[in-house]
């Protein structure tokens, strides 16, 4: 079976810069963009995970700040995201690189074309990031209104949706995730 990039663990650059960028707020609100992206780059230089370094760069962004990137070990490759592949796949190298050098995909590329995937996995996913949004809190009213209208709608496609109806039917039962496809 074809190792997916949701199997493996990932480290994502805006995830890296947003927790710089926390720290230079709290630590030094009044910071210039230049102050900001010396510690940035700073800070990126001091990030490893075990024995592996990354490489960056970036892009000026027209509205000021900068753009950070991964530049993949292996390719050079510009990208937002690295992968790691889990330990028992041993045909895969284990270090971080980028999608393309792992020859990873999506878990949705591969089931796009499965019903199971797209009237009941897609939608139960949809239905835990609205669930998600609204644990967070700090939402206006409004947009909570909109959260739960959405989520609303998609669970009513899904009572209607005879694909769904029958795996909460086996579910119910305890039919095994396998049978069902997932």
């Amino acid at each position: 079976m074809r190792l997916v990039s949701e199997q493996c663990s990932a480290i994502s650059i805006s995830t890296l810069q947003k927790k710089i960028r926390k720290i230079v707020d709290q630590n030094s609100p009044d910071s210039t963009e230049e102050e900001i992206f010396k510690f940035t780059e700073e800070e990126l230089k001091k990030f490893h995970v075990d024995s592996q370094n990354f490489s960056y760069t970036f892009i000026k962004n027209h509205l000021g700040g900068h753009r950070w990137f991964f530049v993949c070990e292996k390719c050079k490759g510009r990208v937002q995201k690295l992968f790691l592949p889990p330990e028992t796949y041993p045909e895969y190298e284990h270090k971080y690189l980028c999608k393309n050098c792992h020859k990873l995909c999506n878990e949705s590329v591969l089931k796009a074309n499965n019903n199971i995937y797209k009237k009941v996995i897609r939608p139960l996913k949809k239905l835990h990031e609205i669930e998600e949004k609204l644990e967070k809190g700090h939402l206006t009213e409004k947009k909570v209104e909109e959260l739960l209208n959405e989520y609303d709608a998609v669970e009513q496609i899904m009572k209607n949706c005879i694909e769904y109806r029958q795996y909460v039917f086996k579910k119910k039962r305890g039919v095994n995730r396998q049978l069902l496809g997932l």
